[in-house]
């Protein structure tokens, strides 16, 4: 893959077919969200929206959405096979950014008084939203204080103002913040919004703590992500991005707004009351002559934030279980309708003795914490084929032997609408776990023969299909 910016992604998609541009106006306030919605219902392009209401700004969305646009994205052959196959590869192969003295993102550069967010497109995704959401692909770039190691994740931006967005971190940039704050200094935070490709898919991998995501983006694109230094903090921002947030989060908790509700990726809003969050005050925007504004709408699965987030969950996923050196792992799958991170499939090539099922099961509950049921299945199985599953699951489990329940003392995540609100709240947020060994072996009895028909016979049928008047 050459590496390509936003614009360079957006003709790619519309040579393949795969974009359509809206040239009405569209109202943000919902109206474009709605449009999405049936979009995916009909598993149609990405859309350029090129006239939105308050702004002369265009949108981007749907780029992600489905395997074929996703293959695009990181140049992959369309299935998801080979796309988990290059994502793993870049996960174990980074390649580390380089620093250039200049990038499109800062032919402009408003400051102070001058930033006014408002001047870009302001897009509410859900009728029930606090109001509009500035971030929902903004890749946020925070830094370990101790270690001076950089996450890249995408995590909600509410529009609290010109200059103030609130801000939900978890995950590993929350684990930034709470170490800034014990230091009592402000957490600096970029935001870059409408990044080159490769830099989104690497940002909704689901790398351990410590791993710093550029190297990935390098490896997708085949060559290192060219970086500038921020105008006002100590932060690094991939030089092509169409619009950059420079900011930082008081420690102080008095100075944080309150932020939500929002239409969460579980389908569910996680509260229709609002919460006093994080909140970052920025101190300049930067961005590209004429800049495209990228963004998504969540919600039930399946849309397009959800296929990155199977992906980059099953190739993170997949990456701890390989590095554990446990054998007999075939393939991972985080499942597109387990909300990309709730349901982990395993497939096994082969059973090496009594608890191999179970070490699996373990290691997933621990080291992805997403997973909230973890399913282990045999290598004749398709874990990408959720009726063989199912057929497993009927077959191949008795519940008192093969079902782990756990109790609720497991890290969850805090819009999982299915923990109580008083046991969601970060950084205590609980819930339990649930593991399913649906194979054959080490049960106790041999299995039954499978209804098959023989080499021979197939090869038969083969021979003669053409007789029976098939094509």
């Amino acid at each position: 893959m050459s590496y390509r910016d936003l614009r360079g992604h957006v003709d790619k998609l519309e040579k393949a077919g795969e974009l359509q541009r809206v040239k009405v106006e569209v109202d943000p306030d919902v109206e474009l969200s709605a449009i999405m919605r049936r979009v995916f219902k009909l598993n149609g392009p990405a859309c350029f929206f090129e006239k939105v209401k308050g702004t002369k700004f265009p949108v981007f969305t749907g780029a992600m959405f489905g395997h074929k646009k996703y293959s695009l994205m990181v140049d992959a052959p369309p299935n998801i096979r080979d796309i988990l196959k290059k994502m793993l590869n870049c996960l174990e192969n980074p390649i580390e950014p380089v620093m250039v003295k200049s990038g499109p993102c800062q032919q402009n550069i408003d400051t102070g008084d001058k930033v006014d967010l408002h001047k870009f497109p302001c897009i509410k995704w859900h009728d029930l939203d606090a109001g509009p959401y500035f971030g929902t692909l903004g890749c946020v770039i925070t830094r370990d204080p101790d270690t001076g190691i950089k996450n890249l994740a995408v995590y909600r931006e509410q529009l609290e103002g010109n200059n103030k967005l609130g801000f939900n971190p978890e995950q590993h940039s929350g684990i930034h913040l709470r170490k800034y704050r014990a230091m009592n200094k402000p957490m600096p935070v970029a935001t870059a919004i409408g990044v080159p490709p490769s830099v989104l898919a690497a940002a909704l991998t689901k790398a351990p703590y410590g791993v710093d995501e550029m190297g990935i983006a390098g490896a997708i694109a085949g060559e290192p992500i060219p970086l500038v230094k921020c105008q006002t903090c100590d932060l690094e921002v991939p030089a092509d991005s169409e619009i950059v947030l420079e900011g930082e989060v008081p420690p102080d908790t008095s100075m944080w707004e309150q932020e939500g509700p929002f239409g969460e990726f579980t389908g569910h809003f996680h509260s229709l009351e609002s919460d006093q969050k994080p909140t970052i005050f920025l101190k300049a925007v930067t961005y590209r002559n004429n800049p495209i504004y990228q963004g998504c709408s969540p919600g039930i699965p399946a849309n397009e934030e959800t296929t990155p987030r199977e992906i980059g969950g099953a190739a993170g996923a997949w990456q701890v279980l390989l590095k554990t050196g446990i054998p007999g792992i075939k393939e991972v799958n985080v499942t597109e309708m387990g909300c990309a991170g709730f349901t982990v499939i395993v497939s096994m090539d082969r059973h090496y003795y009594l608890g191999n099922v179970r070490q699996i099961i373990y290691h997933i509950m621990a080291n992805f914490f997403m997973s909230k049921w973890v399913i282990v299945v045999d290598d004749d199985i398709d874990i990408f084929n959720m009726g063989e599953v199912n057929w497993a699951l009927a077959t191949r489990v008795q519940p008192h032997r093969d079902i782990i329940i756990t109790d609720n003392r497991f890290v969850g995540v805090a819009l999982d609408p299915s923990i109580a609100p008083e046991l969601s709240r970060i950084p205590r947020t609980q819930t339990s776990k649930i593991g399913i060994d649906a194979t054959k072996f080490y049960k106790g009895h041999d299995f039954p023969p499978l209804v098959l028909d023989s080499e021979e016979r197939l090869k038969q049928i083969t021979r003669r299909w053409k007789e029976y008047g098939f094509k």
